[in-house]
């Protein structure tokens, strides 16, 4: 891999892959996670750690506890790592809390509300680190405050603020190469980087389209662009050429902040760029231009208040 960005992209990429599976396996965790990305890509594991923490300090994934360290057993404290993504999120949380319960019944022969469990393992928690119960308990607890911190600072988990975040993170950060085990032979695990990386970026891209769809069919139109931001919504609007319903967005007060409206602006003016490659564009040009002018009147109304 060619920079750090890249690197760093691979493991958040990994990462969010394991998070769309099923089962407590979808959760990577530090002590066999590690190793597994220290093999394929050729990394010195004490440096590991400091990848990890750029990625969470770019608000890209959560960190969460999992265990903690046991001198009896010789182990140490083991991390779980999840991405910043709503959806996902909830879809690892409705089947853990299930999970959370067959745990419980399977411990005490009782069937509990998953908030009933949590109100009596909390307390004496320490007793079952490191057990199934333990690890369940604590992803559940973990995913519950993460929905809750994405509800309410949703702004700081957008693509554009992670991505800046994450510039700014890599620029304070040592090079790549003190990432870099010098004698594994990391070319072998990706022959292309630019054409993986960009591959990888598509990939990604088309999955969290197709999580879209499927939360819009089921919520509402305010509550999908809270969960996904701005941004991303717009994207997939004027992938399908919905160039109405993002102008009556905008007339609505959905779209109303001046961030976002000058995000919508560039993201038409690069839509109206690929005219010439998608020629289905030119027949929405009147479209592009009413919301182009709406989107102009709307910030002056802004700048003016």
């Amino acid at each position: 891999m060619n920079t750090l960005e890249q690197l760093l992209n691979t493991i958040y990429a990994d990462i969010r892959k394991r998070n769309t599976g099923r089962g407590l396996q979808a959760i990577p965790c530090s002590d066999e996670f590690f190793g597994t990305i220290a093999k394929s890509y050729s990394l010195v594991p004490f440096a590991i750690p400091k990848l990890i923490k750029i990625l969470v300090d770019s608000h890209k994934i959560f960190s969460f506890k999992l265990a903690d360290a046991d001198r009896k057993q010789r182990t140490a404290r083991i991390d779980g790592f999840v991405v910043t993504e709503g959806p996902i999120i909830k879809s690892l949380l409705d089947f853990l809390n299930d999970e959370l319960v067959r745990a419980y019944s399977q411990e005490f022969s009782a069937k509990y509300s998953v908030e009933r469990i949590i109100k009596e393992i909390l307390p004496k928690l320490d007793a079952y680190n490191n057990t199934h119960l333990g690890r369940t308990t604590n992803i559940v607890i973990s995913l519950m405050g993460f929905q809750s911190t994405l509800e309410r600072n949703i702004m700081q988990y957008g693509q554009k603020w992670q991505e800046k975040q994450m510039r700014e993170e890599i620029e304070k950060s040592d090079p790549i190469s003190s990432f870099i085990d010098s004698k594994g032979a990391m070319t072998a695990s990706v022959k292309d980087e630019e054409s993986y990386d960009d591959s990888h970026r598509r990939a990604t891209d088309t999955q969290k389209y197709e999580e879209l769809k499927k939360y819009m069919s089921k919520n509402s139109i305010g509550k999908t662009i809270n969960v996904y931001g701005v941004e991303f919504y717009t994207r997939v609007c004027f992938r399908e050429y919905q160039f109405l319903l993002v102008q009556k967005l905008i007339e609505d007060g959905h779209i109303h902040k001046r961030e976002d409206l000058n995000d919508v602006k560039t993201l038409l003016r690069k839509t109206r760029s690929n005219s010439d490659q998608d020629t289905n564009l030119q027949k929405y040009a009147h479209d592009i231009n009413d919301l182009e002018k709406l989107i102009n009147s709307t910030l002056k109304k802004a700048e003016a208040q």
